[in-house]
């Protein structure tokens, strides 16, 4: 009987079927839920459509339709269960005579054509290998080629068709032996066995009278052989091509796993100007060839089977790995061995192969670098497991050139996770980093990355390039010396070097900010101090920047100086400049939410930040940690336009030398002397200070014990970048061995001098203060508009004033202090905790930054506002002739521009 095509969704009464299995089944319209008849189920998660008799199990989450509901419920296969349901409804029809289709690609082929082409008898093929034609169900004509056993039973046999197409017999795995198994005992008698590929080759030297067997293919040899082979030499025959050097390292190995205890040895017929053994006898003749092929294998190379060599499966190949059982890699691509045909089949015309395991060493995550040939050339590429190793994500290589599908990708992904198995002792696993910078191990990148991998985003490459170097040392160290006798690019050069000094010293990040007017050479100084590390053209970024693109910027430079050109780029949104000097300076990117759940890596780094304008970075209503953070240096940094123009060129001719030698060198310092230097270098700008910022003193000592580093190691007499220049710190002992550092007294005094000559351009520490500025601001709002106080006051009233204190209306300071960029909660703050305005006492106990007045017939409150304690306030630091020379000038106040009110002044205000 046959099955005819037939509509089952209007021949099935699904419901009714349904309904006869599924136990507790409820039908809401064309949905049945139930119990799932496959498992023990307790929850109902079973439904149906009754339109479509489609099904599924939630619990277990498959499903099908209801010929696979059938045959799984009765033990059928789906083929039988259809027929069942069609006899069950009377569908079923009596089957009709179908034409056999014709195999494509085959094509017959004899026993006479094989030995023509051979030039062997073919008689002799018939009689002493059993060949025989024979036909298959579609007529097409093949050699039938029997594999015996030793015990001369048959235990496969293989189709040779035209072409050198093959077909093994169906299910043969499990019985395929080596070719003339049955041989053996012949064989034995003679001691030795020239093992060669495939059965073609095997019956020439049987036919010269030369001890042979046959390995089907490089793929098929089998550890479970060796015993076959025990006390017997092994003569293995290697063609002269890739795929020789596979079947040798595939029979070696199965010999080694097989226990093998004989001699083994290898040969090749290219000495003989031929292939394989074949070519060699249709090329000399029976005699001739076989005293070639005697003579190739007393000669041949005898091998140690336990010596793991790997063959160069492709050309060029970053490393080499074993062919995983079942696949065949080379320069071809990726082929597949058919499980019926037992030949290899292309799956990717592109040579993958695994590389490394790389493991982040800031998220403990693993990915695969994978290599791959393209067009003549090895390309590499880093992804995740999750990527590499799904059907779906593998698809993402076809972007590099790679001929990667939907249709091939599983076969790839199969292929890629036989080949890490077969490989795992041999796939080096390795750190891997994000960022540049410190890593574990007394490690940094660059110049110094031992075995670290550098795992980056494609669109980080550039930035990757541009530690890169050209020119020569010398020439970069010529170039920058005669511009170090000016402090300001002194400065800037050193303030390169102290990057990595950061994490050594435990000092904070902060900004080294040159500005003034144009053509002092502000970016030159700029390329100078970011040469040291690479080209300074594609190291450098701009103002013109997301906060993100810095972000992330700042942590791939992490512990090298992050270079920022042009603050004007910026443009007037002062609060955005101002966020992105807070962003860097915290040395924190901004926690972000991942689209798998949690949160993304944070972000962290260390640098210096290098940046020029035209303007300040800070206002007066900037808030004090912008101030607090930013070394500012007015002034161009050198006195000819000229040198300036020739520094643009030079800094890019010789550049990327100084950086990683300075690293070289203080890899073999010993920490503890370099923060003792620091510490002492700080007690002394400490002592010039007088009122400066204190993050401003450690900022500029750690500039100026980098100076005095990079002087003694290299401008000054030079000596340790000669041993480091040597290789004098290249080995592991001068690793483990550090020495304490030293610095010439000369370049400790020259340090020490550009330090007490930066530092006197910083502002003091009140100077920069925004609540400082804020009360300055208040007095002089309440000094330039003191005609709107009063019940008489001209325009807007803002209050009144009596017994020297001023009494404004809340909402017109807020007013005031928010319009010029202040803020007024803040500002009020601070002003009560200095006593500076009065302050009320509320019934519950908590105070109100005002007080109640009677004004204008009604009481109203005020800020109260002290003028008068502003009077009374002096500079501790003034010494008494400053003070008393400053007092008795007209119009000024006290140090660095803040106005003080004195007595006389307060008397000129109205007071009643």
């Amino acid at each position: 009987m046959q099955a005819a095509e037939v509509d089952l969704d209007r021949l099935v009464d699904y419901k009714t079927e349904y309904c006869s299995v599924i136990k507790k089944h409820k039908i809401t319209g064309d949905n049945l839920t139930g119990l799932c008849p496959f498992h023990d189920d307790r929850n109902n998660s079973f439904s149906v459509d009754l339109k479509t008799g489609q099904w599924k199990c939630h619990a277990e989450d498959r499903g099908g339709n209801f010929i696979t509901f059938y045959a799984e419920l009765n033990g059928l296969d789906n083929h039988e269960a259809y027929k069942q349901i069609l006899a069950k409804y009377g569908a079923l029809q009596e089957p009709q005579e179908k034409p056999k289709a014709k195999k494509s690609g085959l094509a017959s082929y004899t026993v006479a054509q094989y030995a023509f082409e051979k030039r062997l008898p073919e008689e002799w093929l018939k009689d002493q290998c059993c060949l025989q034609t024979k036909k298959d169900r579609d007529g097409i004509q093949y050699i039938h080629i029997p594999y015996y056993r030793e015990d001369g039973v048959e235990a496969t046999y293989r189709k040779r068709y035209a072409d050198k197409q093959f077909r093994w017999k169906y299910g043969a795995g499990k019985d395929i032996c080596l070719y003339g198994a049955w041989k053996l005992e012949s064989v034995r008698k003679i001691g030795y066995a020239a093992l060669v590929e495939g059965e073609s080759d095997s019956q020439s030297m049987w036919y010269m009278g030369i001890s042979t067997l046959g390995v089907p293919g490089a793929s098929m040899m089998r550890s479970s052989w060796a015993v076959l082979l025990q006390d017997l030499k092994i003569y293995i025959h290697v063609e002269p091509d890739k795929g020789g050097e596979t079947f040798l390292a595939k029979v070696t190995r199965a010999l080694r796993e097989g226990g093998f205890i004989g001699e083994v040895y290898k040969w090749s017929c290219r000495t003989l100007g031929c292939k394989d053994p074949s070519e060699v006898y249709m090329k000399y003749g029976k005699e001739d060839a076989a005293a070639k092929i005697l003579k190739a294998i007393s000669n041949a190379e005898q091998i140690d089977i336990d010596d793991d060599a790997i063959p160069e499966a492709v050309e060029g190949a970053p490393v080499n790995l074993r062919q995983p059982e079942g696949w065949i890699y080379s320069d071809k691509g990726i082929s597949m061995i058919d499980e019926k045909k037992y030949a290899p089949v292309m799956v990717c015309r592109t040579p993958i192969i695994i590389t490394q395991r790389l493991r982040s060493m800031e998220t403990g995550e693993e990915k695969i670098e994978v290599a791959f040939k393209r067009d003549g050339q090895w390309n590499r590429a880093i992804y995740p497991r999750s990527t590499i190793f799904t059907s779906r994500g593998i698809t993402a290589l076809a972007d590099l050139g790679c001929t990667v599908t939907s249709e091939n990708a599983k076969h790839i992904v199969k292929f890629l996770s036989a080949l890490e198995a077969e490989n795992i002792d041999i796939i080096k696993k390795a750190d891997s980093t994000g960022t540049f910078g410190w890593q574990a191990g007394k490690r940094f990148i660059p110049g110094h990355d031992k075995d670290i991998v550098l795992d980056i985003d494609p669109s980080q490459r550039g930035m990757a390039a541009a530690y890169c170097q050209n020119g020569t040392m010398k020439d970069w160290m010529d170039t920058m010396k005669p511009h170090r006798e000016r402090d300001k690019f002194r400065f800037i050069l050193a303030a390169s070097f102290t990057a990595p000094l950061l994490r050594i010293i435990k000092q904070r990040i902060f900004f080294v900010y040159n500005w003034g007017g144009s053509k002092g050479g502000k970016t030159a100084a700029l390329k100078a101090a970011l040469s040291a590390w690479g080209d300074p053209e594609r190291l450098m970024v701009n103002f013109n920047a997301t906060q993100v693109g810095l972000e992330r910027t700042a942590s791939f430079y992490c512990d090298l100086p992050l270079g920022i050109d042009e603050r004007q780029l910026a443009g007037n949104n002062q609060n955005s400049l101002e966020k992105i000097v807070y962003m860097i300076s915290s040395g924190t990117g901004k926690i972000r939410g991942a689209k798998s759940g949690g949160i993304q890596a944070l972000q962290t780094w260390r640098t210096v930040a290098l940046a020029t304008g035209e303007e300040p970075l800070s206002t007066e209503t900037s808030q004090t940690g912008v101030s607090t953070r930013v070394l500012e240096i007015y002034g161009g940094p050198f006195d000819d336009e000229r040198d300036a123009s020739v520094m643009h060129q030079q800094s890019t001719m010789n550049c990327g030398w100084a950086g990683p030698a300075y690293i070289g060198m203080l890899l073999h310092t010993d920490e503890r002397s370099i923060v003792e230097k620091y510490e002492e270098m700080t007690k002394y700008v400490y002592g010039l200070s007088r009122g400066k910022s204190g993050s401003h003193i450690a900022g500029i000592a750690a500039v100026a014990l980098a100076d005095a580093i990079i002087d003694t190691w290299m401008f000054h007499n030079g000596e340790w970048l000669k041993r480091y220049e040597n290789g004098e710190f290249d080995n592991e002992f001068s690793k483990n061995n550090t020495e304490t550092l030293q610095i010439d007294t000369v370049s400790w005094e020259r340090a020490k001098e550009m330090a007490k000559n930066i530092l006197q351009e910083q502002m003091n520490a009140d100077t920069g203060d925004v609540n400082e500025n804020a009360t300055q601001f208040i007095v002089d709002w309440i000094l330039s508009n003191k005609d709107s106080f009063g019940e008489k006051a001209f325009g807007t009233c803002l209050g009144m004033i009596q017994n020297k204190n001023a009494y404004i209306f809340p909402s017109m300071l807020t007013q005031a202090l928010t319009k010029a960029g202040y803020s007024s909660r803040k500002t009020l703050k601070y002003l009560a905790d200095k006593g500076l305005i009065g302050v009320s006492v509320l019934k519950d106990g908590s105070t109100k930054n005002s007080v109640t007045k009677w004004f204008n017939n009604r009481n109203c409150r005020f800020v109260e506002f002290h003028l008068g304690a502003l009077a009374e306030e002096k500079d501790p630091l003034m010494e008494e002739e400053e003070i008393a020379q400053q007092m008795s000038l007209p119009g000024t106040g006290a140090d660095d521009g803040f106005m003080q009110i004195t007595d006389d002044m307060a008397n000129e205000l109205p007071f009643k």
